[in-house]
């Protein structure tokens, strides 16, 4: 069952948003609206706006999601060593919560809608340290990729790995379906990345260095099956590249790739030293059946 607060307002007209995050301290202004918003919060027993203005006697009742999970970790879970766990997200979960609050108060993950930092600490698998910054992540994913990913059970062991991944020591390859022919079998795509006006992440002489190496599969019917190897770590740095390229991404309505169910970008493998042993480490996630599924849709001949 959710757990559920009720409160009568009392005192001078305050908005919504601001008597709840109040009342909900670990949590940020922007989840308070979102959860006031997806309906969890209501005055009177209604659903209102977040800048609804509370007067005294209303009755505030607030619903807390409940503090679980519906993924299983252990259904995520590759491989399980002693510093580290590998694991496979999947298309469409969030790696956190978009909010910075859940850093220093992370039973707040369990307010909003469920992310891997939220499955990973409902049942976190054993000789995992809670007191691991970040619950242990040292990379991420976007929403929408799937793939393999690296968790540091331990601190010790995560600064070590974050430190892997900013001297480029990490080896990543990605699988993806591109729209059209790519003509060269492979290539460099060396192209700045920055965030322009509006936000949006794209190719700029403004932006900072972004390579990736790329390798084709398969050509066919107007689409490619093609292998990434991203050099640096840029925010959207794959979507980007192939999109300037004039291939995007099938499924990435941000940059104009042809509508798919879900973005066709998976984590294939990553490889890189152990930072305590030195043993030379290399973990794979299969393609996932939806991928398999869309290459065989657009290629199918018509």
């Amino acid at each position: 069952m959710a757990e559920k607060k009720t409160v009568v307002f009392q005192g001078y007209s305050r908005r919504l948003d601001v008597f709840v995050s109040d009342e909900l301290e670990t949590l940020s202004r922007s989840l308070v609206q979102k959860l006031i918003k997806d309906g969890h919060v209501t005055v009177n027993g209604k659903k209102v706006k977040p800048s609804w203005p509370l007067t005294e006697g209303e009755t505030v009742e607030i619903e807390l999601p409940e503090a679980g999970s519906k993924t299983k970790l252990a259904d995520l879970i590759i491989h399980d060593a002693k510093d580290f766990f590998v694991l496979i997200k999947p298309a469409g979960m969030l790696v956190h919560p978009q909010s910075p609050v859940w850093e220093e108060h992370p039973e707040a993950v369990f307010s909003a809608e469920e992310t891997l930092v939220s499955v990973i600490l409902a049942n976190p698998p054993k000789g995992f340290d809670l007191s691991t910054p970040r619950a242990g992540l040292v990379h991420r994913l976007d929403r929408e990729t799937s793939g393999v990913m690296i968790v540091a059970k331990n601190p010790e062991f995560q600064a070590e790995m974050v430190a892997l991944f900013s001297n480029r020591e990490v080896h990543k390859t990605y699988h993806s379906i591109a729209c059209g022919e790519v003509p060269d079998d492979e290539g460099t795509i060396d192209v700045p990345i920055g965030r322009v006006a509006g936000g949006k992440i794209k190719a700029s002489d403004v932006g900072r260095e972004a390579v990736t190496g790329y390798k084709v599969l398969e050509r066919k019917n107007g689409f490619t099956y093609i292998e990434l190897y991203p050099k640096t770590g840029r925010t959207n740095q794959l979507r980007v590249h192939l999109s300037w390229l004039g291939y995007p991404v099938l499924g990435d309505w941000l940059y104009r790739g042809a509508t798919a169910d879900r973005l066709m970008l998976h984590a294939r493998r990553i490889e890189f030293k152990h930072p305590f042993t030195g043993k030379k480490l290399k973990f794979e996630a299969p393609v996932p059946p939806d991928f398999e599924a869309a290459w065989k849709r657009v290629t199918e001949t018509k």
